[in-house]
């Protein structure tokens, strides 16, 4: 909060449209999902303060991974098109604006990277998208919710913003500044940069850009808006309504209504973790029992008591007593591990429903920890109506990526083909398991007849562009018409009985 109130006081423009305690929000959804250190304290019958790190599941960390993963991952494929072009995807592979885009991502290792900041805009809320040109190629990074400050929003979104970029450097911290406003011609993009000798919230001191940078990286960038339709920044976030804040434009986390359940996640399996401590065999025995050492500076013996013996624990007992126990005895606890257990995966069903996973996606057993459900999922359920839900949004944020794109390298003479272009994003459906019901359910609604011709059910169940279902469709009609060896028995059956004379002839 203090950096995003001393860069909005530096900044040349109008005011953030954001309060800058809903920052605390996101440094407080970004602290569950980095798992830090909860110390648990207590105070025993001595007085004595204890503290110990509270274990933890982690499960901000596979929520978000998890969903991450059902958006976006190796699967997907993007397809660029130039107006006009035929629908066929062998056309579409190898068009200029295709080729162009397909290089700047692989250039980028996009898919590697993007599937990883998913992960980081699922747990933050937010992630921007910042495209430019660096020695002759168009550069893609990526900055967290934490970094990306709004200025000014439209109906299509934020429209101006601030993307803050801290790291140290020969002893020295530095923060640069890159701000993105436009004006009636152009779209423009400032950078600052701030010196401090230690990591706080302060800019301290600006300096000039060659000091790091050299000459890489100007003070200030135009981007005309008859070359560029749109800002060099993308903003994504959860499509997930934003209830801290129904004003502002940022995202919340995906787990952001779910912070109570995760302590309470947590809280159950550290007892879990801590029965197996505390439930280890525990035997107590009467002082007098217990070996005595002599004190060298009384002469005195004396019983000494370990309070974290593993076994044996000691206790005052007179031993004229004629009660006076004459055996220790065994008092160790049973283990409570099947209740805890219970309460764990309880409260893991609480947090799908919170989070947009359906209730069962992740269970707790003592052989496997958290696990993940592997079962069919289906097209009406909670997992696959999330997933479906937060796509609308990516999708339309990587058409706006891929539109930046082509027009730096049209504006850097990179790339001459076409801006106008169709942008197809197919994310992988595959966690849709249960296709088959599905078919049988449309098949039973059309009638019994078929859904789809048979080249594009081969094209799409085995990711095949036109001509390779075109070539597999031939090879498979040239073997059915051949048919197997027992129709050709039966054919040669049926020819010699043809050549048979019958009775009477």
């Amino acid at each position: 909060m203090g950096l995003i109130n001393a860069v909005q006081n530096v900044l040349s423009t109008s005011d953030l449209i954001i309060d800058s305690n809903f920052y605390s929000k996101i440094s407080e959804w970004q602290n569950i999902y980095a798992g830090e250190d909860d110390i648990k304290s207590w105070q025993d019958v001595t007085g004595k303060i204890h503290r110990r790190k509270r274990m933890s599941l982690k499960m901000a960390k596979v929520i978000s991974k998890k969903m991450s993963t059902l958006v976006f991952n190796e699967k997907a494929r993007i397809l660029i098109s130039e107006k006009g072009d035929a629908e066929n995807d062998d056309n579409i592979d190898k068009s200029q604006a295709n080729q162009f885009v397909k290089g700047v991502l692989e250039d980028n290792y996009f898919y590697h990277n993007f599937g990883t900041r998913l992960e980081y805009m699922f747990s933050g809320g937010g992630l921007a998208i910042r495209t430019y040109v660096k020695d002759g190629k168009v550069k893609i990074r990526f900055a967290t919710a934490d970094s990306f400050l709004p200025i000014s929003q439209d109906e299509n979104g934020v429209s101006e913003c601030a993307i803050i970029s801290k790291f140290a450097k020969s002893g020295k911290y530095y923060t640069l500044v890159e701000l993105h406003t436009e004006d009636d011609s152009n779209y423009l993009v400032q950078n600052r940069l701030f010196e401090s000798d230690n990591n706080s919230d302060e800019l301290g001191t600006e300096i000039p850009l060659t000091t790091i940078y050299g000459d890489s990286l100007k003070e200030i960038s135009k981007y005309p808006k008859s070359s560029y339709s749109r800002p060099t920044f993308v903003y994504l976030k959860p499509n997930l309504a934003n209830n801290f804040d129904p004003s502002s434009p940022l995202g919340i986390s995906i787990y952001a209504n779910a912070v109570d359940t995760l302590d309470e996640l947590d809280q159950a399996y550290d007892m879990l973790m801590q029965e197996l401590v505390m439930g280890r065999r525990r035997i107590v025995a009467p002082d007098w029992m217990m070996i005595r050492n002599t004190d060298p500076r009384t002469g005195k013996k004396k019983a000494y008591v370990d309070f974290e013996e593993e076994v044996y624990q000691s206790y005052y007992s007179d031993i004229s007593s004629p009660n006076a126990p004459q055996k220790p005895e065994d008092v160790t606890l049973g283990l409570r591990t099947q209740e805890i257990t219970q309460t764990i995966n309880t409260l893991l069903d609480y947090l799908c429903g919170q989070t947009g996973f359906s209730v069962g996606s992740f269970t707790y057993t003592a052989a496997q920890g958290v696990e993940t459900a592997t079962g069919v999922i289906s097209r009406n359920s909670d997992t696959y109506q999330s997933k479906r839900d937060h796509e609308t949004i990516i999708e339309d944020g990587l058409k706006k990526m891929i539109i930046s794109i082509l027009e730096l390298g049209k504006a850097a003479g990179i790339y001459q083909g076409s801006t106008d272009v169709d942008i197809s994003i197919n994310f992988d459906d595959s966690i849709a398991q249960d296709r088959t019901e599905n078919a049988k359910y449309f098949q039973l609604m059309n009638g019994n007849a078929p859904l789809m011709p048979q080249k594009e059910a081969i094209k799409r169940a085995n990711d095949l562009t036109d001509s390779e279902a075109e070539d597999w469709y031939s090879q498979i009609k040239e073997e059915n018409s051949q048919g197997d060896m027992a129709d050709i028995l039966d054919d040669n059956k049926d020819g010699d009985q043809d050549e048979t004379p019958t009775m009477g002839n």
